[in-house]
């Protein structure tokens, strides 16, 4: 079915999830989701905060994962990349045994699973006296449908990123920003089955900053996108205000656009189904 006829739901329900799940709802959209003394001071402390460039993957012409710092987009507290593992996972242990593919995944989330703690403190204290976005989003699934942290090997992972985007030059051109889709690799955890996007935004530029979902079908686990699948598709762009709460299903190519006169912040997280319920939740 074409985006342009997929439903928006305005609340979190089990129906409105499962349609979300399934590739039937375009996304969920709370508007006003917080208020926005919370959503300023959120955003005046992490704009202060000593932030380290996001590593942007690209692809080495030998066609192995490599990455260099972007400057203009920042995520307090994160200095593993749970996307890298991922990546190196893909180009390291495919001809590997069953045994020591299952070594070096442990072997990756042990190191990523170690920036957890530290994180999660830094986050809480940026929002202090509120509570992390994530942490109210958190709350608000629960009590609408059930939803855990999930976990790796019994320990709970992380849940809740900021991303802040700040203004860029390299992608004013609409066209140069990346498409992409985001999916846990089933090597990771093949138990779920469908896999959702969550942002609570805390400060949206008046120029860009939208959502564009395009108009393709959901992407298989573990697949690439389409090579035809370019900013010559239509697509749908959602505008959100600070203080709103979008949930997407993360496997179906999407872009965010750059701000053109500010700043763009978000507490992304990813919501995972096993085929029921609860759901999980991490980053």
């Amino acid at each position: 079915m074409s985006v342009f006829a997929l439903p928006i739901f305005d609340q979190v329900t089990r129906a409105n999830v499962d349609a979300l799940l399934a590739g039937e709802a375009l996304a969920i959209w709370i508007k006003g989701f917080l208020p926005a003394e919370h959503c300023d001071h959120v955003y005046e402390r992490v704009r202060a905060t000593s932030l380290t460039p996001l590593p942007i993957h690209f692809t080495r012409e030998d066609g192995t994962p490599d990455y260099f710092p972007h400057a203009n987009v920042s995520r307090p507290g994160v200095d593993a990349q749970l996307d890298e593992y991922f990546d190196r996972l893909g180009s390291a242990g495919d001809a590997a045994t069953p045994e020591a593919r299952r070594a070096a995944v442990a072997s990756m989330m042990d190191a990523y699973l170690a920036h957890v703690g530290p994180a999660n403190e830094l986050n809480a204290g940026l929002c202090a006296p509120f509570r992390r976005p994530c942490d109210v989003l958190f709350d608000h699934v629960n009590e609408r449908c059930g939803i855990r942290v999930a976990a790796f090997d019994g320990r709970p992972m992380k849940f809740g990123t900021f991303l802040l985007n700040r203004r860029s030059e390299r992608f004013d051109d609409p066209a140069t920003v990346p498409i992409h889709v985001d999916t846990v690799p089933s090597a990771l955890f093949p138990e779920i089955r469908a896999q959702l996007g969550a942002m609570v935004y805390c400060r949206v530029p008046s120029v860009g900053g939208e959502l564009r979902v395009y108009d393709h079908p959901l992407v298989p686990r573990d697949a690439p996108i389409p090579a035809g699948v370019d900013h010559s598709v239509a697509y749908r762009a959602l505008k959100p205000s600070a203080g709103d709460a979008i949930l997407i299903n993360s496997r179906r190519p999407h872009a965010v656009i750059p701000g053109g006169d500010g700043d763009r912040l978000a507490n992304i997280m990813f919501i995972g189904s096993s085929g029921g319920y609860p759901l999980d939740i991490w980053t």
